[in-house]
């Protein structure tokens, strides 16, 4: 259970409900939410320092490192890594001010988004290179091989911090925004296809990958969010060529309108699972919160933008779900690992 590669799953959702907490504590002016948003990121950079050790490990057995890589079921949840260090810059650019001086959490933001960028670009080409050489049947495609689409599109959330240091380059970094913001949309579109296909044709995935199935509910709403980012950033620096944010709310709301319809599917199948066989507890549990933190994130910054009460409310409710959850997931992973 220690070697399990979903760990730095902790690290996305702790970085996530970080984020949401944030953001409803400018919207109801609570200094309790403001004070647990700080409190879930200093749990979360708590998390990657304790972690990452586990992962970076990995280096020195090259040849292990490959044959997880190559496992479907393992492979994908190494990217965890960078996805979780990409969220942890996230948390630090948004947050981080709230606690330390904003030039010093400025430049951990920066410091944490090149390496998980670098580490997200390592990651993505190795493990897509393996798959293109390995001969995986189609029942051991998974939910999980979404993760590896999922933090490429967490770039384009992150360059805000970038522009703000160096606004000569707004329009190359919204650019580079927008490269990294394709290449997640069409890998991601590509894997689901695969996924729907897998969960159509072939046996119900096994109870230790049903939490794998929530993963597809992040991918299209941080797809509309990370669109609504680049926008909103473009008019604020004046980058020619972007006019409104009228796409970025529309894709989001198309991103919002799947992961409902997807989120009751998900729903009903792990209702099944739980009644024939149950579902033991793990670390890949960790892959519930993150996917409902998107959703939240998601649903916050189009309340914002729009003006609008009723998804100001929901986003709201969202984050008291979010909460929950997230207590859950860490009282259960707490009482397994003192076991």
């Amino acid at each position: 259970m220690r070697a399990h590669p979903a760990w730095f799953g902790a690290v996305m959702g702790t970085g996530a409900l970080s984020l949401a907490l944030a953001g409803e504590s400018v919207h109801w002016l609570s200094s309790a939410l403001h004070g647990a948003a700080v409190a879930a990121l200093w749990l979360a950079t708590l998390y990657a320092v304790l972690l990452s050790p586990r992962y970076l490990g990995r280096l020195r057995r090259r040849a292990g490192l490959a044959g997880e890589i190559a496992d479907p079921a393992r492979g994908p949840m190494l990217a965890t890594f960078p996805a979780g260090i990409l969220v942890l810059a996230l948390a630090w650019g948004r947050v981080g001010g709230m606690t330390v001086p904003a030039t010093a959490a400025s430049a951990i933001a920066i410091a944490l988004l090149a390496i998980g960028v670098l580490g997200a670009l390592a990651y993505g080409i190795a493990w897509t290179a393996i798959l293109l050489r390995s001969t995986i049947a189609v029942e051991q495609v998974n939910g999980g091989w979404l993760i590896p689409p999922v933090m490429t599109l967490l770039v384009p959330l992150g360059v805000q911090p970038l522009v703000q240091r160096f606004p000569g380059a707004a329009p190359l970094l919204v650019m580079v925004g927008f490269a990294f913001l394709g290449i997640g949309a069409l890998v991601f579109l590509a894997l689901f296809g695969l996924l729907m296909m897998r969960l159509a044709l072939h046996t119900p995935l096994p109870g230790p990958l049903a939490p794998s199935l929530l993963i597809p509910l992040a991918p299209a709403p941080v797809l509309g969010l990370a669109t609504l980012r680049l926008l909103q950033l473009s008019q604020a620096h004046g980058v020619a060529g972007f006019g409104g944010t009228g796409a970025g709310l529309a894709l989001s709301a198309v991103g919002l309108g799947f992961a409902g319809w997807w989120l009751a599917v998900v729903a009903i199948e792990l209702g099944r699972l739980h009644r024939l066989e149950g579902l033991s507890s793990h670390p890949g549990w960790w892959g519930f919160v993150f996917p409902i933190g998107a959703l939240v994130l998601t649903t916050d910054a189009m309340g914002t933008a729009m003006g609008s009460s009723p998804l100001i409310w929901t986003g709201l409710v969202g984050m008291a779900v979010l909460l929950l959850i997230w207590l859950a997931i860490a009282a259960r992973t707490a009482r397994d690992m003192f076991r």
